[in-house]
């Protein structure tokens, strides 16, 4: 009857009644107090629940009286395993009446401490708890992936050359000198670029585009200044550059990056 949800199974209860549940701090000691306590457990698991009989203890203390011990587990309809790996300990007793055996005593211990108030199982906070356990799983997961992606540019050839150019953009460094510092030829830097889609004058391009931006967005430098910075010793090859990576020339984009900070503030 407890499985299926029956309601019938109130009218097992002795009105000789006192029991606790649980996850209660109290003892109830009034039939339709457990009535009502019974129903509510059924209204919060309103579908069929499986009990997994772990162990059972009939004892018979007299012709009139049974106790029943019994260790179990709770397999509820949902996803979660909540409750079904932990051994719930129920110890009933029941009399016979008028030719009917009454539940007298109901005695269960779920070995959780998480029942809030108004539930009779905790499968409120037990959700929470998983749900908070799978966003840190995710989130984990998610650091993980981005430390082995970080780990993975870094040993490729093009972020070392990459590194190599950073401080030396107002340096021409050819081929050769980069590879003779990664200790391989000429040819074969060219060839590994190359399997990595891209190539030394990309590379040194998409650099001295990212840098000019932040030194533009982020400084003061003059435009000629910059301009040398990243390897430029034409002022008018810079101006075709940088208009070729945003469409406007350095002056305008820095002067349209400080009017949209202003208007933000």
């Amino acid at each position: 009857m407890y499985a299926s949800r029956d309601d019938r199974l109130t009218a097992r209860f002795s009105n000789n009644f006192c029991g606790y549940t649980g996850g209660g701090d109290f003892l109830v000691k009034d039939t339709g107090e457990w009535v009502v306590i019974t129903k509510q457990d059924f209204a919060q698991v309103a579908n069929r629940i499986s009990i997994e009989m772990l162990d059972l203890s009939l004892q018979d203390l007299s012709d009139d009286v049974v106790v029943a011990n019994a260790l179990f587990h709770i397999h509820l309809p949902v996803i979660e395993s909540v409750l079904s790996k932990e051994a719930v300990r129920l110890t009933l007793i029941f009399r016979l009446e008028k030719q009917a055996w009454m539940i007298v005593f109901s005695g269960i211990s779920v070995p959780y401490f998480l029942v809030e108030k108004g539930d009779v199982y905790p499968i409120k906070s037990l959700y929470e708890r998983n749900q908070e356990l799978e966003l840190l799983l995710e989130a984990r997961t998610r650091a993980l992936e981005e430390v082995n992606r970080k780990i993975e540019a870094t040993s490729h050839v093009s972020h070392q050359v990459r590194t190599y150019l950073k401080d030396r953009l107002n340096v021409l460094s050819d081929i050769q000198t980069i590879a003779q510092t990664l200790n391989c030829s000429g040819r074969t830097l060219s060839r590994r670029l190359q399997q990595e889609g891209t190539s030394l004058p990309q590379i040194r391009d998409q650099l001295r585009q990212e840098t000019a931006i932040r030194l533009l967005t982020n400084t003061t430098k003059s435009v000629e200044t910059i301009s040398l910075k990243i390897g430029f010793t034409s002022l008018t090859a810079f101006h075709r550059a940088f208009k070729t990576w945003t469409g406007r020339t350095p002056r305008s984009y820095r002067q349209a990056k400080v009017l949209g900070n202003s208007l933000t503030i």
